[in-house]
């Protein structure tokens, strides 16, 4: 299973051991691929937590519909203007970034570490 989709299946589990995820849209193959005309199908859909989670999980993502501006290219703007080269990234409270997957009692540990100034990033 890829790591964004690991991740993903475990925030059920990372949210019950304290932990808040907002998701921001980073499709790491850029503009005008398929990964992010499937970031703004999920946006324009109903239920857009349903839809993120079909998407992460590989099912297919009816990209036909569209609805106007979504934020998929403000939030991947963002991401280049801080240094994101891949996915997982994590942006911790106090700015610093976690690259690539962690097991979610892993995360919890490197997360304290930034909180009491061991930042390894």
């Amino acid at each position: 299973m890829p790591v964004l989709r690991k991740l993903h299946s475990q925030i059920a589990e990372i949210n019950k051991l304290g932990i808040r995820v907002r998701y921001m849209f980073y499709p790491r193959t850029g503009p005008n691929t398929d990964s992010w005309r499937k970031a703004e199908a999920v946006w324009c859909s109903a239920d857009r937590n349903e839809a993120l989670t079909r998407a992460k999980a590989g099912a297919a993502v009816d990209t036909s519909k569209t609805c106007g501006p979504t934020p998929v290219a403000r939030e991947y703007a963002l991401g280049q203007s801080i240094g994101v080269q891949g996915t997982p990234t994590i942006v911790t409270e106090t700015g610093d970034s976690i690259n690539g997957y962690l097991p979610p009692q892993e995360l919890v540990k490197e997360l304290k570490d930034h909180q009491g100034g061991k930042s390894k990033s």
